[in-house]
């Protein structure tokens, strides 16, 4: 059997997930006082069902040292938050601020999505490093198989058809005789075997749930993947009775106290 043609797409493009212009996250060292913001200029806002806080912020609401470049946030008339600085439009679906990772969905992704080879084909996962999100280990690979040149009867049990009947076809990217399959957990330097069939592969991580398979595809892919993050301790700060902010100019991390800006990420009797 001739080897597959792969073409790797991680659609997450939260690795496409932004403009490549972060720096490493960390405590600023300075010993030059800096007035401290409003204790509720940063308070926590509402989009929708979602809480925004630091390490996000809400464009609109909140200023910008209240998160990282990364991290803004805009929201509709709808209550849809969506990230504001990435090359893709991907809503957050969900945050979890104690576990440092946050859901994400392509936004334009349609019913027919998986019968257009365009939408299959971004490769993000060379920008992750540019960015402080990583795609979660949480999260499962749905890989979908087109264009094969050699068929396969029956095709392996977990080879699930996509129904592209009524999908717009174009020359340029549409696919012939595309399978779904839910494969295990997601890994990111995972080296796929050869697939069956000679056929051209995609995969996109989703986050899954109990019982799903190949044939729950366009759910799945609606349901978004798992974004992991690192950040500054904003908790320490704070419970040292500082505010955690962002330098703008260098976008890093800093605890504001009461006498200005710390050299450390915490507060202390002399700050």
């Amino acid at each position: 059997m001739s080897p597959s043609r792969v073409r790797a797409a991680v659609l997450c493009s939260a690795t496409l997930l932004l403009l490549a212009t972060f720096l490493p996250t960390h405590a600023l060292n300075t010993t030059a006082p800096s007035p401290s913001p409003s204790p509720s200029s940063c308070e926590p806002a509402a989009c929708g069902a979602l809480r925004i806080a630091y390490p996000f912020w809400l464009e609109g609401t909140h200023p910008p040292e209240c998160g990282y470049r990364a991290f803004q946030v805009t929201c509709d008339a709808n209550g849809t938050a969506a990230l504001k600085n990435s090359f893709l439009a991907y809503q957050i679906l969900d945050i979890s601020y104690g576990n440092s990772s946050f859901l994400v969905a392509k936004v334009d992704l349609s019913d027919d999505a998986a019968c257009d080879a365009d939408r299959l084909s971004v490769n993000a996962s060379s920008d992750l490093g540019l960015a402080p999100f990583g795609i979660s280990k949480a999260n499962r690979e749905l890989f979908f198989m087109y264009n094969c040149t050699h068929t396969l009867r029956p095709p392996p049990p977990d080879w699930a058809p996509v129904n592209c009947t009524g999908a717009p076809r174009s020359s340029s990217s549409s696919v012939l005789n595309p399978f779904a399959r839910l494969a295990g957990g997601y890994m990111p330097d995972d080296a796929w075997a050869p697939v069956q069939g000679n056929c051209t592969v995609s995969m996109m991580p989703v986050l899954g749930y109990a019982g799903a398979t190949g044939e729950d595809y366009r759910r799945l892919m609606k349901g978004g993947f798992l974004l992991d993050y690192t950040v500054g301790d904003c908790t320490a700060c704070a419970q040292s009775g500082g505010l955690c902010r962002i330098n703008t100019t260098y976008d890093i991390f800093q605890c504001h106290c009461a006498n200005g800006v710390s050299e450390l990420i915490v507060c202390d009797d002399g700050n």
